[in-house]
């Protein structure tokens, strides 16, 4: 794409010689555009003759002078406005005016540019970028599609650096080249020697890099920093992301946050707009939040920060929900209510407090606790109290719930005043009284003495006014109020009496014309009306209309009004209406009445027009000779049928009509007769007409032969056919009531006998005849029933077994018309079981675990029914005996308990219970095993033991108590005992006591054996209470001694001597000691022994002594 071309400082004074401007006035050639546009045009050929003289014309991105002839194509306006593929940055509209930049090369000249105006575009939707000759370059696109470099790249050294747009990647080399001239307009030219691509493609790698560049520094943005957290809301501080100021301009770059709770994945955007210090707001307390978030420059975006964590604080509850009444009293109320939230604080006290009853807005505590249930006592009879719950947690004290009031129960009310009248209308009383305190809902009760009924509830509700419907003008009612509260009615209050207001009348009846009516006058009366409105109707009013709309001509209190100097021949219409206290009436309907005329002539007889049809012919008639001096207002046409029978078949304006309705074949008399407003002239002479042939007529309904409860026989007469014989006949049946007529036959014969019926089953025939015509009408539905028989066979049955009886359900089969009376059981033996008025039966006396085959028969009046197909009943067995228990081992915590042989091939559960000291058996053990070991008992104590058996039979009887005991435990196992003050007489020995076992004391016996002797067994040194012993063994000074405690393990104790014994020593005879004194597992062996370097050591340091 092409480029905007700057012009180069050299040639600026030609230009500005050739449009005759000074150089103050313009600093470039681009000012020049400000100018007229008629002034422009006229400067631009010489414009460009000093451009092309001194090849000045130099392209942006092409400069050079064999670029200069692009200036002087001609202009092609074909191109399209499309904003960039990838951005959608706000337009530009037009030149702007704002601070001055310089253009390259053009020292001193600085071309006036400026900010957009401030208007919004909404055109944000990316295009393609449409292929074919670059845009001009001042079109709307090409200012689109550089706006977002335009806003992040500033101005460096005068220089307006411009991003290119991107070309379509399907865009062909073009040598179509753009042109500024210097009025402004653009141009277009095809240059073969100077194609623009080169530079193109130099331009889109220069703005994918920036572009590149410009993401990366975007997305170099630092994570957000929480300031500071509340229980509701968090602030941080957001800074932008370190961008080269020298390039990028960070006025339009925002960021947008987005914020999830923990264990959400979602993230939702809570803020976006400027870098600044943001505070969220509406969080949850106690809650853990992740938040991050990126840079981001219109539709372009940067990389997510890292989510940054932080949990907001605790808070106090929740405002709770006001207490609910469950229970009351004359003196207590009993309140509910529900948790509050706790927001991240356990809830440690409910605040009950309520207003004594006073309603003066103080409220008392009455209550402080974690139960959410209170009652409320010692209150008074009959008194409304108000209530309100606050939540308290480790944070403070939520706030009071909405206030909500209770009443204890008291007395009934006392009788209330009787209600007054608000207003009285015609048809309504409003009635209104007073509340008192004690009072819940009125009673409103109303006597009309004009039916008798007495009383009758009117209102029932709290409202203290209520309106009284649908009552009769100027009539006197009785009413009394009645008050109700929970503990019940009030006595009535006394009776008044409230009188509705009077109405207008009613509109007069029967208004008509009395006496004959003559040419000039005729007489018109009427009735009072039935409605007088309660009260005497004064004066009656009539009014004539004789086509000048209507005229007063009467006003008395008589029933009748005389009508005089009338026009013959001419219609009136009269009505009247009446007055009374109550006002005046609506006008009744009028009465149209016509001063006499002539009647019209004889009419002239009617023709046949065209083929009669079977049911329908037309005819047409002439006008009468005569219309009696009136104009005709209807003809009437008269038809005479075959039986003689008069009827009018026709009547209106028109001359001729189309007969109906009429039976095939028959001949036909008509008749014609006009008439006026007058009255109507004689009948015409009459037309004879034969009606065309039609279809039969119905049949009659047929007849019914029963023949067999599964068979009958339908038989039918023939009917009329109207003209053409009869050639066959259809029957059709309906099955069921809700299904549609099939047929079931057609033929000549007029019976059919109809097979393979279900028994006391109702069907539906009905028949009709076919002839040439078509077929004729159904006849009348036939409807029959055909005969019962014995009951069908049973179907569903349903089995219960137990080991020795069978318990027998089955649904009732269709009786076939006919009540079933009885069932028959077959159960293989000779003899049947017989029931009567059940479907259930249960067979007693079975073995167990045996195999029946068993068939029920229904029975009905007709006979026995079919056999059921056989049931096959399978007894079960009994459940199994209780075996015997033993112990097999007893221990002090434990007992090992045994039952049965060992085997068990029928799967027998065993439930084993134990005793328990509140006489009561616990479960121990459920399962097939027969043997068991119950852990946890007590040393020393006799537990009982019982046990039975489970199978498909179901539960055995308990077996026979068992009596076992635990054994007396031994004390626990000693710590190895330790020597020590080890001199060549004597050495100490000390061990670790154990606790007293009850009242037993713990005696502890210590052995010794000598290795030097070769003896092979322990001897006792001490046995006692104590926990040391000094042991002083001068027989065996100097020898190899094993030490042991008893009545637990023995432990072997090594003791290590000086380092100049010779360690190879020391192994070697350890290892002929352990070979010695091997004791088995569980015994460990304490060895003190000396070696022969030992004893030359202790000859040495006694002679030194002076022991000799």
């Amino acid at each position: 794409m092409a480029r905007m071309s700057f012009l180069a400082p050299t040639p600026l004074q030609c230009v500005l010689d050739a449009f005759d401007v000074a150089p103050a006035q313009a600093n470039s050639p681009f000012d020049l555009l400000t100018q007229p546009v008629e002034w422009r045009h006229s400067k631009a050929k010489t414009m460009r003759k000093h451009i092309a003289a001194n090849d000045v014309a130099q392209s942006h991105d092409h400069g050079g002078p064999n670029n200069a002839a692009q200036y002087y194509s001609p202009f092609n306006s074909h191109y399209q406005t499309q904003p960039h593929p990838q951005y959608n940055p706000p337009h530009h509209h037009g030149h702007h005016a704002g601070p001055a930049h310089l253009h390259p090369g053009v020292p001193s000249s600085p071309h006036m540019h400026g900010p957009p105006p401030s208007h919004s575009c909404n055109n944000l939707t990316p295009s393609v970028l449409p292929t074919g000759p670059s845009p001009p370059l001042n079109s709307e696109e090409r200012i689109r599609q550089r706006s977002w470099y335009k806003k992040c790249r500033k101005t460096e050294e005068g220089n307006y650096y411009r991003q290119p747009p991107r070309r379509n990647k399907n865009n062909k080399t073009n040598n179509n080249s753009v042109n500024i001239s210097v009025n402004g307009d653009i141009h277009h030219q095809n240059n073969m020697a100077n194609t623009p691509t080169a530079a193109s493609t130099t331009e889109n790698g220069a703005e994918l890099e920036v572009e590149r560049k410009f993401f990366q520094q975007m997305s170099n943005i630092p994570e957000p920093k929480v300031k500071e957290v509340e229980p509701r809301s968090a602030s941080l501080i957001m800074a932008p992301p370190d961008f080269d100021q020298s390039e990028f301009e960070m006025s339009t770059v925002h960021v947008e946050l987005q914020l999830s709770e923990k264990g959400r994945d979602k993230y939702r955007t809570v803020y976006s707009g400027p870098f600044q210090e943001i505070t969220l707001k509406n969080l949850k307390p106690a809650t853990e939040y992740s938040l991050r978030a990126c840079s981001r420059f219109e539709e372009l975006k940067g990389s997510m920060t890292e989510p940054v964590i932080f949990k907001t604080l605790c808070c106090v509850p929740d405002q709770p929900q006001h207490p609910k009444l469950a229970n009351k009293t004359k003196n207590s109320l009993l309140l509910k209510w529900n948790a509050a939230c706790e927001n991240g604080s356990k809830i440690s006290t409910y605040s009950l407090e309520y207003d004594k009853g006073l309603n003066n807005g103080e409220f008392y505590e009455v209550y402080s606790g974690l139960v959410k249930q209170h009652r409320i006592n010692y209150l008074q009879a009959g008194t409304k109290y108000t209530f309100r719950l606050a939540a308290i947690n480790s944070i403070g004290k939520s706030l009071f719930s909405e206030l909500t009031s209770y009443c204890t129960s008291g007395t009934v009310p006392p009788q209330p005043d009787p209600p007054t009248i608000t207003t009285s209308q015609i048809n309504s009383l409003n009635l209104s009284w007073v509340k008192r305190q004690s009072d819940e809902t009125f009673t409103l009760q109303m006597e009309d003495e004009t039916t008798g009924h007495g009383f009758l509830v009117v209102y029932n509700g709290p409202n203290c006014s209520y309106k009284v419907p649908n009552l009769q003008r100027n009539t006197d009612y009785r009413f009394r109020l009645s008050a109700k509260n929970e503990e019940g009615p009030s006595k009535w209050s006394e009776i008044v009496t409230y009188q509705t207001l009077p109405g207008p009348p009613g509109i007069p009846s029967k208004v008509q014309v009395k006496g004959k009516i003559h040419a000039h006058h005729f007489k018109v009366t009427w009735d009072p009306p039935k409605d007088t409105g309660g009260t005497k109707v004064f004066n009656y009013h009539v009014e004539m209309d004789d086509g000048e709309g209507f005229r007063n001509i009467y006003n008395g209190a008589e029933l009748e009004c005389s009508c005089d100097g009338l026009i013959p021949g001419s219609t009136y219409n009269v009505h009247v209406a009446c007055s009374g206290p109550g006002g005046k009436s609506d006008f009744s309907d009028s009465i149209s009445v016509t001063t006499p005329a002539v009647i019209p002539g004889q009419s002239q007889p009617p023709k046949l027009q065209g083929k009669p049809k079977a049911t329908s012919l037309h005819l047409r008639w002439g006008p009468p000779v005569s219309d009696g001096g009136s104009p005709i207002t209807e003809y009437i046409v008269q038809m005479v049928s075959p039986d003689n029978t008069t009827r009018e078949v026709y009547k209106g304006r028109d001359t001729d009509c189309v007969v109906a309705g009429l039976l095939p074949g028959r001949p036909y008399l008509f008749q014609v007769k006009c008439s006026n407003k007058i009255g109507a002239g004689p009948w015409s002479e009459s037309c004879e007409v034969v009606s065309g042939p039609g279809v039969p007529d119905a049949p009659k309904c047929p007849t019914v032969n029963w023949k067999s409860p599964h068979c009958i026989q339908l038989s039918w007469e023939k009917p009329v056919n109207n003209g053409a014989t009869i050639t066959d006949y259809r029957l059709e049946w309906q099955q069921k009531t809700n299904l549609d007529f099939t047929q079931l036959y057609v033929g000549p014969q007029r019976k059919y006998e109809i097979k393979n019926l279900l028994p006391a089953t109702n069907y539906s025939f009905k028949v009709s005849a076919i002839n040439s015509a078509g077929a004729g009408p159904f006849s009348s539905v036939c409807r029959c029933q055909t005969q019962p028989s014995s009951p069908a066979a049973v179907v569903h049955c349903k089995v219960q077994t137990t080991a020795t009886d069978a318990l027998l359900k089955w649904e009732e089969p269709h009786n076939n018309g006919s009540e079933i009376l009885s069932y028959n059981i077959d159960t293989g033996d000779k003899q049947l079981i017989n029931i009567t008025d059940a479907t259930e039966y249960r067979l007693e006396h079975l073995s167990p675990d045996t195999v029946y085959r068993i068939k029920i028969q229904a029975v009905n009046a007709i006979g026995p029914g079919a056999f059921s197909f056989a049931i096959k009943v399978i007894t079960k067995s009994l459940p199994p005996e209780p075996p015997s228990l033993e112990c097999v081992s007893a221990a002090p915590n434990s007992l090992k308990l045994k039952w049965g042989d060992g085997r068990n091939p029928d799967l027998i559960q065993y439930q084993l219970e134990i005793g328990r000291d509140d006489k009561h058996f616990q479960t121990v053990y459920y399962g097939s095993a027969h043997v068991y070991k119950v852990n946890r008992l007590s040393e020393l104590t006799s537990y009982d033991f019982r046990i039975f058996a489970i199978n498909d039979a179901g539960c055995g009887e308990y077996s026979n108590l068992f009596k076992f005991s635990t054994t007396k435990a031994p004390p626990p196992p000693l710590r190895a005992p330790k020597v020590s003050e080890i001199t060549v007489n004597s050495c100490q020995v000390e061990w670790q006591g154990c606790k007293s076992m009850g009242a037993d004391s713990v005696i502890y016996q210590l052995q010794i054996l000598c290795i030097s002797r070769g003896e092979h067994e322990y001897k006792s040194v001490y046995r006692g209470t104590e926990t040391s012993f000094n042991y002083n063994p001068q027989l065996y000074t100097l020898k190899p001694l094993y030490i042991r405690s008893t009545p637990t393990e023995c432990f072997r104790w090594q003791n290590r001597i000086r380092n100049n014994i010779s360690s190879m020593v020391l192994r070697r005879k350890a290892e002929e000691v352990q070979r010695e004194t091997s004791r088995g597992s569980r015994e460990k062996q304490v060895c003190c022994y000396m070696t022969e370097k030992l004893i030359d050591w202790k000859l040495e340091r006694d002679r030194e002594c002076g022991f000799g």
